[in-house]
């Protein structure tokens, strides 16, 4: 019973040492502070320290995307991180908007390069605007080495901030993407807008929160309008939230996501059908696969005992829950084919098979591949995928090389099939065009 007790002053101590004021302030001095970069803050209550910020930001994004091609990338950190302009994350993600400006905005000394060909071929703009935007929070409230007493009441905190003003500003953000996709069908030449968001570790607890509700909602929509004497439910489509979100190492417990793992494990789809969640958690991520349980067993102290499987997905962290697991995402070790990009010429001279490619199964793309780990459901929107620790190292490695190729190349391919998809004419293409040139 002492240990018990023990524990219980534990927990008393570090959720009141996370409560102190360390830390909860506005940066004033970040590295985003522009029209097209900006930094979010927001307080542990779940308020946005400065709201006009965001209310400009989304007049912005509203306004470009009207004329010209616009892509959003949303990034929010994780734990021990926050918006000041020394953090690590804030240093990695500014790097990575230039890498991605770099490869998009090809067009060196007036001659265009293959990206904005693609465009202007698919959608007769060449241009095209990023807009960066870090969300900040408190993820640091306390002083290293300190800030490990706060898992507690970090993860609270994730839990308010992705219940506050972010939730309203995703769904606002997400409408506008909607309405400008919506413009596209019918084939017409109109400005595309791309949307991608990525919450790591604390922070995918954020994004997971403020968005979930969205994909629990499409899919309900689509399970109770099943017939029950139906043998096979009808292909559904879910839009989900922008082109895909992305949780990176999330901390969150596994039992969040069952709803949607259950509904979906119910639906087929068809190869409009792109992924909308994709889930990656490292192999070699240990503060996930043994500190994290230890947390969640900690706090379970205060919580009635589960039943089933219950306690299970609740003491483990989304991707470390086998039976959720869909893919594993492999190096590819042949030299040659590692370092060989996706082409964007395949948009223009083998459209077909972008529409038809099924990116729940890929053999080769960005250096690595991604293959089912148990039976597949085909053009699935929800990928759970257990990474190669050479992909993402450990728990924090997510800004690598590796990763970044991997993703610009699947979240470029799945933009591709949405571009295409306006023209009523790709829905024709016959289902046996080869999708060789792809992978």
């Amino acid at each position: 019973m002492l240990h018990v007790l023990y524990i219980i002053v534990a927990v008393a101590i570090a959720t009141s040492l996370s409560a102190c004021s360390f830390g909860h302030r506005e940066f004033l001095n970040t590295r985003f502070r522009s029209e097209s970069d900006v930094a979010l803050q927001i307080d542990d209550y779940g308020s946005f320290w400065t709201p006009q910020i965001a209310a400009q930001l989304l007049d912005n994004i509203e306004r470009c995307s009207k004329t010209t091609n616009t892509i959003v990338v949303l990034f929010i950190h994780g734990w021990h991180h926050n918006a000041a302009m020394s953090d690590s994350n804030a240093i990695d993600f500014a790097e990575s908007l230039t890498s991605i400006r770099s490869t998009l905005d090809d067009n060196v000394n007036g001659k265009p390069g293959i990206y904005r060909l693609s465009r202007e071929k698919l959608t007769g703009i060449g241009d095209v605007r990023i807009f960066g935007v870090y969300v900040g929070w408190r993820g640091k409230s306390l002083p290293m080495p300190l800030d490990y007493l706060t898992f507690w009441g970090r993860k609270a905190a994730a839990e308010r901030v992705g219940q506050g003003d972010l939730r309203d500003f995703l769904l606002r953000l997400n409408s506008i993407y909607k309405q400008r996709n919506d413009d596209r069908t019918g084939g017409r030449k109109t400005p595309f807008m791309g949307m991608v968001t990525i919450g790591h570790s604390f922070g995918g607890q954020v994004l997971f929160k403020a968005v979930s509700s969205v994909f629990e909602q499409e899919l309900a929509i689509g399970a109770a309008s099943l017939d029950p004497k139906m043998e096979a439910a009808l292909p559904q489509q879910i839009s989900g939230f922008g082109d895909v979100v992305v949780l990176l190492n999330p901390a969150l417990e596994a039992y969040q996501y069952q709803k949607i793992h259950e509904l979906n494990s119910r639906n087929t789809y068809n190869r409009i059908q792109t992924p909308r969640l994709l889930v990656l958690s490292s192999a070699t991520d240990s503060a996930r696969q043994i500190f994290f349980p230890i947390g969640r067993a900690i706090g379970a102290v205060f919580q009635p005992p589960g039943r089933a499987n219950q306690r299970a997905m609740w003491n483990q962290a989304l991707g470390e829950y086998k039976p959720q697991v869909t893919h594993a995402l492999e190096v590819v070790c042949n030299e040659k084919e590692s370092t060989r990009a996706f082409d964007p010429n395949t948009y223009v001279d083998n459209p077909c098979g972008v529409v038809n490619f099924d990116l729940t199964n890929v053999p080769f793309i960005g250096g690595v591949r991604l293959v089912p780990t148990q039976a597949k459901i085909p053009y699935s929107p929800f990928l759970v995928v257990n990474v190669s620790g050479a992909v993402i190292i450990k728990h924090s490695g997510i800004f690598e090389e590796s990763l970044r190729r991997f993703l610009n190349d699947y979240i470029a391919i799945a933009e591709g099939k949405q571009m295409l998809f306006a023209d009523p004419e790709m829905r024709n293409c016959p289902e046996n065009v080869s999708q060789r040139a792809l992978e």
